[in-house]
């Protein structure tokens, strides 16, 4: 399809200028990211409106079904309702649903696509959301209990350095439920990400997507210099049906001060790096 040409339509609705513009492969904190409001904070684990923004229209066209099974504060759904998309989001938490909802309230149309923001738990997805229907999932997981170490990591190790007085990090536990996949040990963690996949795959249109935005981490404490997340979701996406369609890196130096690592025995790198890993459901026999 050349530059101009109306021989075909995009699955997105982009013009070949916007579909090559939106092709590269990292991303920067200028391109994705925006202001931080106060319920973000309540959260302590949010991803930007811009990033959401820019992997919808990507993967997405105007009436499209995006779902998220781990909403949080309902970053997803605000912004596919935003784009004139359907949204489905699944939060274990209810003063996060509460959250999702009022801002949803505050910022509704008239003419908004219907957007359900439900509480509950996502490995029960199937409930409530059609098998085939789901164009898109956009999804940021809990890291397993990565993030109850890294709290313990920040009072004894990080608590006067730049790590906490520049960058502002802010991290906490979303809560102390044990279905909570924030509250697992890594290996099962991963056991039950592939179960859930098992579901995702099921509503999911063939040639759909499905978009996990996750950060690899560092057990050092454990022996495990880098705990290599981005692969492993990788890995049980493919293991239960779905190709390893792209890797996207979001680049976040320009956002974050660098810190002393490992000083002065053993060099490690500053990780201020998010990975998109795209996974696709395979087509169907007609589909390309």
């Amino acid at each position: 399809m050349t530059e101009g040409s109306n021989d075909k339509k995009a699955f997105n609705n982009l013009v070949p200028k916007e579909w090559t513009k939106l092709s590269r492969s990292v991303w920067t904190s200028k391109e994705v990211s925006s202001a931080r409001e106060k319920h973000h904070l309540e959260h302590g684990a949010t991803f930007s409106t811009a990033l959401a923004e820019r992997a919808i229209r990507m993967y997405t066209a105007p009436g499209d079904l995006v779902l998220d099974p781990f909403l949080g504060i309902g970053t997803t759904v605000i912004t596919a309702r935003n784009l004139g998309r359907r949204g489905v989001g699944v939060e274990l938490y209810k003063k996060f649903v509460d959250m999702a909802m009022e801002i949803l309230r505050q910022e509704s149309t008239s003419d908004a696509l219907e957007q359900r923001v439900i509480c509950g738990d996502s490995r029960n997805v199937l409930k409530w959301v059609e098998p085939e229907s789901v164009q898109l999932v956009f999804t940021s997981p809990p890291y397993a209990n990565f993030i109850h170490r890294s709290v313990k990591d920040r009072k004894k190790t990080h608590k006067k350095s730049r790590l906490v007085l520049d960058n502002k990090s802010v991290v906490k536990p979303y809560g102390d439920r044990p279905e909570d996949f924030g509250n697992l040990v890594y290996e099962d963690f991963l056991t039950q990400i592939k179960d859930l996949m098992v579901d995702l795959l099921r509503v999911t249109i063939p040639s759909g997507y499905n978009i996990w935005v996750v950060k690899d981490c560092r057990d050092t404490e454990n022996g495990v210099p880098l705990v290599d997340v981005h692969s492993d979701i990788a890995r049980m996406g493919k293991e239960v049906g779905f190709l390893y369609h792209d890797l996207i890196i979001w680049d976040q130096n320009d956002q974050r001060s660098l810190v002393l690592l490992g000083y002065p025995s053993v060099f490690y790198v500053n990780v201020n790096h998010t990975f998109l890993v795209v996974l696709r459901k395979p087509p169907n026999e007609k589909g390309k």
